[in-house]
């Protein structure tokens, strides 16, 4: 997957040891990584990835945290 086109990564507030970097492919795949194991992937769609969010902004996943 090299032509993932990587954003900005997405830290945490203990000093960058929690990022999570989303990109997107060419063909519109999203994949998202964490960037202390970069070499793990996952890929979604947008509506799935939109669901999540969602999701956790109304709370349904405060329970994991």
């Amino acid at each position: 997957m090299s032509d993932i086109r990587w954003q900005a990564p997405i830290c945490g507030g203990n000093g960058g040891n929690s990022c999570i970097q989303i990109g997107h492919t060419a063909s519109g795949d999203l994949i998202l990584r964490e960037t202390a194991h970069p070499e793990e992937l996952i890929s979604t769609t947008r509506t799935s990835l939109r669901n999540f969010v969602e999701a956790a902004k109304r709370g349904e996943l405060d329970h994991l945290l």
